[in-house]
């Protein structure tokens, strides 16, 4: 039946055709999974990193970590999960002195318009989030 109702993280059909896709919160399994992640990111970057011989910089750490704030950040965009937007927030408020030290003002501009965008972003999330106005 179309208009069956399905867990309430997954998809689900209505009558006329839409599909409901919910903005939800992080759960700790999520979480779990998140720091998870997070810390395979920061190993494989790291690695990237030492096997290339890009690890010479005091910013090579910087860089990984906010390479992984970001993979994470996607996953639970993916997820429709709600403070997938602190994450792009915490990544580029980080990115915009990191690039601007390493001399590449415009993209610390981008980082900084980056930043307004999630910003706004979760703000609309939230408020859609607390409507239950959840149909995409």
């Amino acid at each position: 039946s179309t208009g069956a109702t399905l867990k309430a993280n997954k998809l689900r059909i209505l009558k006329d055709g839409q599909i409901l896709n919910p903005i939800l919160k992080i759960n700790r399994t999520e979480i779990k999974l998140g720091i998870l992640l997070f810390t395979c990111s920061i190993i494989f970057v790291s690695l990237i990193y030492y096997l290339f011989g890009k690890w010479t910089e005091w910013t090579a750490p910087i860089d990984t970590f906010t390479t992984a704030v970001f993979f994470v950040a996607m996953w639970f965009m993916a997820k429709r999960k709600l403070e997938h937007w602190v994450l792009w927030i915490i990544g580029d408020l980080i990115s915009i002195p990191l690039y601007l030290y390493k001399g590449l003002a415009i993209t610390s501009i981008q980082y900084f318009v980056f930043t307004l965008i999630a910003i706004f972003g979760y703000i609309q999330w939230l408020k859609i989030y607390y409507k239950k106005k959840q149909i995409v």
